[in-house]
This record gives structure tokens, C-alpha cells and sequence, in this order.
């Protein structure tokens, strides 16, 4: 009986240290195999993301107020001051005045010298050339990726940029956004203008984005260039070229009251 009840201790003894090393063996083998997750890859970032981060990161564009600068086209200037945050603007030149007061956009003395003929046409105007592709994150922005597009001989990453039926004052509109496969920069931009003519949402003009500058982590085009565009290729410069300078972005507006409409303004109503 005593053989036996030694037996079996010893059988249990060898049996518990089999299970210890099992369990041991299965834990190491487990680690060995864990997965390392890598999502920070260029295919699990969409091309607009990508492309905003060339231009410096949608966090640091949001980190600021406002955005300052000047525009020359043609010998003629206009100061432009636009709040990031809500849109309010003001621009000046030595003809007039153009501003958004956040409801209704006004030019003063009136707007036969801007562009257009309508400040609510021309208040933003220059700001979301500038501001684009940062501006394409704002609610109703529809971003397509198109795959890859030839122009001129040149391939790019294409995106189509289409609005929700309620966004803005020209839902109908389109843009095409060429991006740099090397850089991830915008080169160039396809777009309509329907504000005028809604019959007139088709793609009808090239800006070319050339000249970076990296201003306070941000980089922008000081010259944008018109070209014609017509049957998806790129035609003559329509010479209409805007050179940007003076670029600033601000924390803080030392003067909001810019923004407010002045005395004898001709105003127009923005829904």
C-alpha cells in the first residue's frame, strides 16, 4: 500500500512540473507572435490629410487667429486681414474698402472697383485660394481621391472637391486638386465659378501654386497664376497672376472694429 500511495506521488510530482513548463513554453511562443500595429502609414492617411500635412498640419493652422497679408496683381494692392475662426475679413486698398462682418459682407465707398462688382463675391476671394487645402476641412467638403492624372506631361495624385447642397453661396461648384507625388503639395487647382451663372459649374480655369514660403510652420504659395483649361489640359497663363507678401498669422486682432460696417457702406446680405 505504501508502494503504491510513493507511486503515486511521484507520478503527480512529474505530472505538475510538465503542466508548469506547457504553460510556459505557450506563453513565450505567444509573445513571440504579438502583432506590432503601424498605422502610420500613407495608405491609411487619406490624401487630403496628406497633403495638409505637407503644407504644415491642420493642428497648426488651427493654433492660430488670424491670417494677414498683401496681394499685388497687376501694381494693385490690397491689404487683407481674415479671422481663421470665424471668416470675418477686411481688405483696403487705395480704391476702397471690403470687409465681413460675419451676416453681411460690405464695400465702401461701394464696389464698382473690385472684383466682380460684389463684396460678397470678393471678401474671401483671395483668403480660400490662400487657404486651401486647410480650408477642405471645413464641414461639407466632400474629398474624392481621382487616382493619378497627366498634365502637361506630368502625372499627379488627384482630388475632387465637391459641397454639400447647403454649404456656401455656390454649392455647385467643383475643384480638382493636382498634388506633388514627390512632395504632397498643391501645384495645382481645377475649379469652376458658378457665383455668377449657375449654369456655370463646369471646370473652367488652372491656378498654378508656385514660390512655398513656410511661414510659422505654414507654407504658402506667394504667387498664384492663372491659366486657361480646357478639355482637362492646361493652356496659355490668362495673365492674371497674384503675388502674396507680408504673410503673418496672428494670435490675436488688435483692431476687430475693422470688421464692422462703416457708415455709408453698400452691404449685401450673406444667408
Amino acid at each position: 500500500m505504501k508502494v503504491k500511495l510513493l507511486f503515486i506521488l511521484v507520478i503527480s510530482f512529474f505530472f505538475s512540473i510538465a503542466c508548469k513548463e506547457e504553460k510556459k513554453d505557450s506563453t513565450e511562443t505567444q509573445t513571440d507572435i504579438t502583432p506590432v500595429s503601424n498605422t502610420d502609414t500613407t495608405e491609411t492617411i487619406s490624401l487630403l490629410d496628406r497633403c495638409i500635412a505637407a503644407h504644415g498640419g491642420i493642428d497648426v493652422w488651427n493654433s492660430f487667429t488670424a491670417l494677414s497679408y498683401t496681394v499685388n496683381e497687376k501694381g494693385r494692392e490690397v491689404k487683407q486681414l481674415t479671422n481663421i475662426k470665424d471668416r470675418r475679413a477686411y481688405l483696403k486698398s487705395k480704391d476702397f474698402e471690403v470687409g465681413f462682418d460675419g451676416k453681411t459682407a460690405w464695400a465702401f465707398p461701394d464696389a464698382s472697383k473690385i472684383p466682380g462688382k460684389s463684396a460678397s463675391f470678393y471678401y474671401n476671394l483671395d483668403f480660400y485660394f490662400i487657404g486651401i487645402p486647410f480650408l477642405l476641412k471645413d464641414p461639407g467638403v466632400i474629398a474624392t481621391d481621382e487616382g493619378n492624372s497627366v498634365v502637361n506631361g506630368k502625372s499627379y495624385e488627384t482630388l475632387k472637391i465637391t459641397f454639400g447642397s447647403e454649404i456656401g453661396l455656390t454649392p455647385e461648384d467643383i475643384y480638382y486638386l493636382y498634388i506633388d507625388p514627390e512632395t504632397s503639395r498643391l501645384e495645382i487647382l481645377t475649379y469652376s465659378v458658378s457665383f455668377f451663372d449657375k449654369d456655370n459649374a463646369g471646370i473652367n480655369s488652372a491656378k498654378v501654386y508656385s514660390n512655398y514660403k513656410e511661414v510659422q510652420g505654414i507654407m504658402i504659395p506667394a504667387k498664384l497664376e492663372n491659366f486657361e483649361w480646357k478639355n482637362n489640359e492646361m493652356g496659355e497663363s490668362t495673365n492674371h497672376i497674384r503675388l502674396v507678401s507680408d504673410i503673418q498669422f496672428l494670435d490675436t486682432i488688435a483692431d476687430t472694429t475693422v470688421f464692422e460696417i462703416p457708415e455709408g457702406a453698400i452691404t449685401e446680405e450673406i444667408n
